[in-house]
């Protein structure tokens, strides 16, 4: 069986969020994984009790241009954003989305519901009143066209989802699907099925502390299980 390399952690946290540690201690934790790309993506504006937004979030953007200078002999270093579903179709987007190099997109419980189908999905994930998976991947894939997003962060987390069908739609519109190594949010089968439909997948750490940074086993074990390495994009075949 081949063996395969991570090479890129997209989806890492700071203390400018609910995370530990700064930037700088993440991208100095990816270095020493041997990573050759780290991204720090921290929740979007929209996001009530974690979101980065006004001048906190220019002053974190601007560090990490700093830290994309000083460490470019050694890692490239990303401007992430993790953006929350507000409604049907809508997000927090920034107007300013081209100056990101990686945009994440997924439900979160802690957002205002804007809109009666926001209303209906986050009652669905506090309260457990049921809603259908169908509806629930046209709402995330609506907003994730909108703000022409990269991945969608662990599908099914918080609200389930109809895995086939977001898998064609990512398929068709070039988004790659998470497996989330803090929690697999995906069945074996699921992910099989992912990858049978031609999606993109990609493994991310969704480190909160630097010493996750780089942490993949959950999701790297998930994904040996479904025999599905050849569709993750984030990783290459060990020669």
């Amino acid at each position: 069986m081949t063996d395969y390399r991570i090479f890129a952690d997209y989806h890492t946290h700071t203390s400018y969020s609910h995370g530990k540690g700064s930037p700088r201690e993440n991208v100095l934790a990816a270095i020493e994984k041997g990573l050759d790309r780290i991204a720090v993506s921290e929740h979007g504006p929209g996001h009530f009790s974690f979101g980065v937004r006004g001048k906190k979030l220019a002053k974190l953007n601007g560090e990490l241009t700093e830290l994309k200078k000083e460490f470019e002999d050694k890692i490239e270093v990303l401007r992430g954003l993790e953006l929350n579903v507000m409604g049907f179709g809508k997000s927090d987007c920034p107007a300013d989305r081209d100056d990101y190099d990686v945009i994440i997109i997924g439900y979160h419980k802690s957002v205002p519901p804007f809109n009666a189908y926001a209303r209906r999905i986050w009652g669905e994930s506090l309260f457990g009143v049921k809603n259908d998976p169908h509806m629930n991947a046209e709402c995330i894939l609506a907003a994730a066209e909108s703000c022409r997003a990269n991945i969608i962060s662990h599908p099914n987390l918080y609200l389930k989802v109809d895995i086939p069908y977001m898998a064609e739609c990512c398929r068709q519109l070039g988004i790659m699907m998470e497996v989330n190594s803090a929690r697999v949010t995906m069945s074996e089968e699921e992910i099989r099925t992912v990858k049978k439909l031609g999606c993109s997948l990609v493994i991310g750490s969704d480190a909160h502390t630097p010493s996750r940074v780089g942490d993949f086993k959950l999701a790297s074990d998930a994904v040996t299980e479904a025999n599905a390495w050849d569709a993750v994009k984030n990783a290459r075949p060990i020669i």
